[in-house]
């Protein structure tokens, strides 16, 4: 279902899928993007972007920033 995600601003971006997997699996449906996934990029506000795909429908995306509530919603 995930197939990328990512964290960072510019080029201080860090692959966070392997996370962002365990988490959906653990039950997580809704993704923020804070320091949990470390501070690639310390003093600026990061992103978190993941692409995913359900069933055979095409690849989804979402962005959503540091400070930023709605997060990704993932069904």
């Amino acid at each position: 279902m995930i197939s990328n995600a990512g964290f960072g601003v510019w080029n201080n971006t860090i692959d966070v899928t392997d996370q962002v997997r365990q988490q959906y699996a653990n039950g997580t449906r809704v993704f923020v993007a804070d320091n949990q996934y470390g501070d690639p990029s310390p003093g600026d506000r990061k992103y978190l972007y993941i692409f995913w795909k359900v069933n055979d429908a095409p690849t989804q995306s979402g962005v959503t920033g540091e400070n930023d509530n709605r997060g990704i919603r993932i069904a």
